[in-house]
């Protein structure tokens, strides 16, 4: 399962899988209050976020369980509701119905998005929300045609537990002494 075989999956377009929204407020993070609310952000690292803010009316708070890509195509899956900064700098994708987001698939899908999006987009030619809603990805397909959930879902089960069975084996030759390091 450490190659993946996509020679029959299926090309979808976001728009047709995700609602896509922007923030309409203007929050920004230098003038906000501290707090446990993520505040996302463009940015490669930390999942996107800037800031955790406090609850505030400057805007609405998004839904966890969705997919933020910022105007370079960079893709993170939010597990948590959170802020967006404004001005078409992350764009919010929700799942639609027949999408039963869990975690795994989020990463999956970010991984996805990612890919195509990150060697598309750049500062002169941002990812807006206009060009997302017709981006088109290629995900493994059930036998009726529609993504594959249950693939993707177990597909990440998979790379979890590969990662974490090489963590371990590491944290033991580290502790056991295993490695020389002279």
């Amino acid at each position: 399962m450490n190659k993946i075989d996509i020679s029959n999956w299926g090309e979808f377009k976001v728009g047709d899988l995700f609602n896509i929204e922007l923030a309409k407020g203007d929050i920004q993070a230098k003038i906000s209050n501290e707090g446990n609310i993520p505040l996302v952000s463009s940015g490669m690292t930390n999942n996107g976020i800037c800031k955790y803010i406090s609850e505030t009316n400057q805007s609405e708070l998004f839904p966890s369980n969705s997919i933020t890509v910022d105007m370079f195509g960079k893709a993170f899956y939010q597990n948590t509701q959170f802020y967006a900064v404004g001005h078409g700098r992350v764009n919010i994708l929700i799942p639609k119905e027949k999408i039963k987001m869990t975690e795994n698939i989020g990463k999956f899908m970010c991984s996805i998005i990612e890919k195509t999006t990150s060697q598309k987009y750049q500062f002169n030619n941002m990812c807006s929300s206009k060009a997302l809603i017709y981006h088109k990805i290629r995900l493994p397909i059930d036998k009726n045609g529609e993504p594959d959930w249950n693939y993707m879902e177990s597909y990440m089960k998979h790379i979890e537990k590969l990662s974490q069975e090489k963590l371990s084996s590491l944290i033991q030759i580290l502790l056991g002494g295993g490695i020389d390091l002279k």
